[in-house]
């Protein structure tokens, strides 16, 4: 049964894997369910969907299903990403940066290799802060995500 278009994009992980359709080159499910943080068999759901409703296509090479845009997936993609940073709350994006800084500044001071256990995760804050934020943020967060590359490499 094929819910309403207007239903799929009013969840977040919908939303979340399309964008991760169009960002992802070479992208198929398991990399897919990885990058929204769903569970494969939610994802394989989604994109199933997805695929019914025309925004994607799947092209079988040997044992793996890619994933592409189909022409209407990237207007509904340049649609989405254009909506969500209305939809953000721009406050609580830039609290979530501030808190990451805060952070990143304790872990300084740690041993090299500890001090990467805890900043290695934020990276994924960081993108995410990357991609939907705007202007000065975006700016924000690629140098913060900089520090913590290099306070990682040592």
């Amino acid at each position: 049964m094929r819910e309403p278009l207007e239903r799929l994009f009013l969840r977040e992980k919908p939303v979340l894997a399309i964008l991760a359709v169009g960002e992802i080159e070479h992208a198929y499910a398991a990399l897919v369910a990885k990058r929204i943080d769903s569970t494969f068999p939610h994802t394989c759901s989604i994109l199933g969907e997805l695929e019914a409703q025309g925004l994607i296509k799947s092209r079988p090479e040997g044992r793996v299903n890619y994933l592409d845009l189909t022409d209407r997936g990237k207007s509904v993609v340049k649609a989405l990403q254009e909506l969500l940073p209305l939809l953000q709350r721009p406050n609580a994006m830039r609290q979530r940066l501030e808190r990451l800084r805060q952070m990143v500044s304790l872990a300084e001071g740690l041993e090299r290799q500890t001090a990467a256990l805890r900043l290695g995760p934020m990276r994924r804050d960081l993108a995410k802060l990357k991609s939907q934020g705007e202007g000065s943020l975006r700016q924000d967060a690629e140098e913060l995500d900089k520090t913590i590359a290099s306070i990682v490499r040592g």
